[in-house]
């Protein structure tokens, strides 16, 4: 295997994951379960929003006894978690593709 194929096989791979960890959906745990927050290119914060209007903690006397979780924030962190790899990756990935086209084209070339 020569240089070039390497080159885009390890590029495309990487673009392949980055692109799919991107689509695939983000959540974190909540009292009923997993809570939806999206996936890596579209943030959906209805449901950690919706959890955190129906914790307890939220009121004005009870925030100070009873621990609070902050979904949506949980959430955007998770989020920006998965961003913060996946999208270096893919770009990473793009530039090594894109590169391979470039490295080894003229070896087989006769000269004048």
């Amino acid at each position: 295997m020569n240089l070039r194929r390497l080159l885009m096989i390890v590029g495309a791979v990487a673009l392949l994951v980055g692109v799919i960890a991107l689509l695939v959906p983000v959540s974190v745990s909540g009292p009923d379960g997993d809570i939806g927050c999206g996936n890596g290119i579209v943030s959906d914060l209805s449901q950690a929003r919706d959890a955190d209007s129906r914790n307890l903690a939220n009121l004005p006397v009870i925030n100070q006894i009873v621990p609070h979780r902050d979904f949506t924030a949980e959430c955007q962190s998770a989020l920006s978690s998965r961003r913060s790899w996946s999208i270096p990756v893919a770009v990473i990935g793009l530039v090594v593709l894109a590169g391979s086209f470039f490295v080894g084209g003229r070896a087989g070339r006769a000269s004048p």
